[in-house]
């Protein structure tokens, strides 16, 4: 066989009709697709191996060019593998049957594209860790830069650097210290978001591009965070080393809006917390160190809050001022701290949620609220409902079903006892608020729409939203007697529900005229400082007494 026969072997060539039906083709277009022959090949009748787009795209372009070449696209094989062709496409046009034909011959290129695609990764990768390097590290920090200027948001860089590090490579050797670095590498990836850049950019040195913050606070937890993943043993070889970092932090814009400008503050951001003792994070401008220490240790607080137990649930009753009667119990978190007392979630939930740690303060309420509902049943004060706030975050958790199943299967609650609060701010924003609400109400609880009146959710929306309860927001209730447009509203919510046959509550109610207010406009369902602050458990165990 001659050098060009054996090149003619290797190309495919087919033929086949506008609309995609396969007419010929020859044994290598049958086996460049995974098929043993032609004749296996022409059976399937069609020439669908080719991306939907990339077969719109060719036959826009062929009428008006009748010809195209070195066409690069992605064929899918019979065991569908993906190869990737040059393809020379033409039409042909048959007089004698007033017909129009596609021909074409294909070249396989995967080989030389994987090889390409290697190289580029190489150009771009550093070897020993697969991390991007300094270079596509500017590149992705200037796509950062770009994003928050847009957005008119903060980003951040973070230049880390191992402390001692030379000691692990004279100690253990230049094997244990690459696989070290590889180690610390993951821990990097591991601990930042995903639209997040972690590079190496240098021999003991990394950088994260934080992109879009909603502040400056969330670069210091995201510090403190990585100093907990790199400060955790590293067991490498039967040898247990202990690794440090010192971590530099730079924000635009108020240290610079250009990549190099951005990393030379971090850089010597760095060094200041290597003066200061190491195993740190500073900021280049020293205003923000002070606010950012006292975040990071108030996460670092709640963290030890969670492990100590030192969260507790303080319950406030939704009253129906006509029976008197208690109808439902809203259990909200408090945090008991040992040296400062008792702190109310408003001063400890944002923080909480920049650490990431409102999802398992989150599933503790739900747990203990069931169980405390559980046990004032067991002691015979019944007839009432657990009330817990589902927040935004927890609202779309796709565990949400699993972490109520385990909080009733621990207790012994029937879900039947429970109703979740959800903002109107919640469900508006939220594209799957109708599937979520399903589910609780699959799941057997009631469900309570909290600060309604805000906006967002219309009278239309309500009509096909799984909904029992709307609560009237406090501020409607705290002005419907001095101003006429929250006066109309009150009373549009109160007309709504009737009309929906939904329970209406109104929130915030602190004094008898309000009271008297809402009962005039057959709002009979209250809660409020009227009735009594929120109580812990025992304390509201003898209001409960006292109906039963």
């Amino acid at each position: 066989m001659t050098e060009n026969s054996f090149a003619l072997d290797m190309v495919a060539i087919y033929r086949q009709t506008l609309d995609g039906r396969l007419l010929d083709c020859n044994d290598a277009c049958a086996r460049m697709l995974g098929y043993t022959n032609r004749e296996e090949l022409l059976a399937t009748g069609r020439f669908a191996f080719v991306n939907a787009s990339d077969t719109l795209s060719i036959a826009a372009a062929l009428p008006d060019l009748n010809r195209l070449s070195n066409v690069e696209l992605a064929i899918r094989r019979k065991d569908g593998t993906v190869a990737w062709v040059l393809q020379n496409i033409k039409l042909v046009e048959v007089e004698e049957a007033s017909k129009i034909w596609i021909e074409a011959a294909m070249f396989d290129v995967t080989e030389q594209r994987t090889a390409a695609q290697r190289m580029e990764f190489q150009a771009y990768h550093d070897v020993l860790t697969a991390l991007p390097n300094q270079s596509l590290a500017i590149d992705r920090l200037n796509v950062a830069l770009a994003r928050a200027r847009r957005h008119q948001q903060p980003a951040a860089v973070m230049v880390i650097d191992l402390d001692h590090f030379e000691l692990v490579n004279t100690t253990f050797g230049h094997g244990i210290a690459d696989a070290l670095l590889r180690e610390i590498a993951d821990r990097l990836a591991n601990a930042v978001r995903g639209e997040d850049t972690v590079c190496r950019f240098g021999s003991d040195e990394f950088m994260v591009v934080l992109a879009e913050m909603s502040s400056e606070t969330d670069a210091a937890i995201a510090a403190q965070r990585i100093l907990d993943a790199i400060s955790v043993p590293v067991q490498i070889g039967g040898h247990s080393i202990d690794v440090k970092a010192s971590i530099g932090i730079s924000v635009s814009p108020s240290d610079g809006q250009a990549a190099e400008p951005l990393i030379r503050a971090a850089t010597q951001a760095m060094y200041q917390a290597k003066e200061r003792g190491r195993n740190m994070f500073r900021f280049h401008v020293p205003e923000l160190n002070a606010r950012a220490i006292e975040r990071a240790s108030l996460v670092a607080s709640l963290r030890r809050a969670l492990d100590r137990n030192e969260f507790e649930l303080h319950y406030h009753p939704e009253v129906n001022v006509q029976t008197g009667r208690i109808e439902c119990v809203e259990a909200l978190v408090r945090w008991r701290h040992p040296d400062i007392g008792l702190i109310a979630p408003a001063d400890f939930l944002p923080a909480a949620e920049q650490g990431n740690l409102d999802g398992q303060i989150g599933r503790w309420v739900i747990g203990e609220a069931c169980r405390q509902a559980k046990q004032w049943q067991d002691d015979g004060l019944k007839g009432f409902r657990m009330a817990v706030n589902l927040s935004s975050r927890q609202f779309h958790n796709r565990d949400l079903q699993l972490i109520l199943a385990d909080a009733v299967a621990n207790s012994g609650l029937a879900p039947s006892s429970l109703e979740f609060e959800v903002t109107e701010a919640t469900l508006a924003r939220s594209g799957r608020a109708r599937d979520i609400l399903m589910t609780l109400k699959d799941f057997g609880a009631r469900v309570a729409v909290d600060d309604f009146g805000a906006g967002g959710v219309s009278f239309t929306d309500l009509r096909t939203l799984s909904v029992d309860t709307l609560k009237i927001a406090p501020t409607f209730v705290h002005n419907m007697m001095q101003r006429n447009d929250d006066a109309a509203m009150v009373q549009a919510m109160i007309t709504m529900a009737r009309g929906l046959d939904l329970r209406i509550i109104a929130e915030g109610v602190e004094s008898k005229e309000q009271l008297s207010y809402l009962l005039a406009r057959r709002c009979t369902d209250m809660q409020g400082y009227f009735f009594g602050k929120p109580l812990p458990a025992f304390a509201l165990a003898d209001t409960l007494r006292m109906q039963h």
